[in-house]
């Protein structure tokens, strides 16, 4: 029968090839620019962490940013198939930022909604957002994604719909998650001080 399918939420892990060389050039720079920075959290009514999310900076090389946002995109893309609709002609990187958590620490539920960005004359819409997990000393991963304040179809009313990632043994150091900018997502508080992310904004020119 004839049918049209909405697009929905998705979550995508897959593992960055070379992370412990990534991660032993960049957990230094990231801890020598805590150092030599008195980085403001924006966010500490909301949650407990140390984020250079107001004063970010470009700390990431092109061979780094090919393995970590790059590659892991277009195996994304390739396999879910999730722009049936419209193809994007560009991809570009709108932000980044670290985050690195000590014991206790944690994040509120949010999302990564934002306005479109102009760019050359062009409008990039706001797509997906990724968080790449560079050091953890936890067996278990503390993201968890969570569908609030909607009624989902063929789900029962009063139950919650929710993906809690430390339940996934693949999803630990060295995994990136790709998901929709508008899903929400928290962080429970850390087990063990040390966890370090980067968490990116990437947005699509459509045709």
């Amino acid at each position: 029968m004839p049918h049209i399918k909405f697009p929905c939420h998705c979550v995508y892990w897959t593992q960055v090839k070379d992370h412990e060389n990534i991660k032993s050039n960049l957990v230094p720079i990231i801890h020598n620019l805590i150092t030599e920075n008195n980085y403001d959290n924006p966010f500490k009514k909301d949650c407990t962490m140390t984020t250079n999310f107001s004063e970010k900076t470009d700390f990431l090389d092109n061979e780094m940013k090919e393995k970590i946002i790059w590659k892991c995109l277009v195996e994304m893309i390739s396999e879910t198939n999730c722009f049936p609709e419209k193809n994007p002609t560009e991809i570009v990187i709108s932000e980044y930022w670290f985050n690195v958590y000590e014991k206790g620490d944690f994040q509120e539920m949010h999302n990564h909604r934002c306005l479109p960005m102009l760019k050359n004359g062009k409008r990039y819409d706001q797509t997906f957002s990724m968080v790449y997990i560079l050091n953890s000393e936890e067996e278990d991963n503390s993201i968890i994604f969570k569908l609030t304040g909607t009624t989902i179809p063929y789900v029962p009313m009063l139950q919650e719909c929710e993906f809690d990632t430390g339940s996934v043994k693949e999803i630990k150091e060295g995994t990136v998650l790709i998901f929709s900018n508008q899903l929400n997502h928290f962080v429970r508080p850390i087990k063990k001080s040390g966890r370090i992310t980067i968490a990116f904004n990437v947005a699509c020119c459509f045709e």
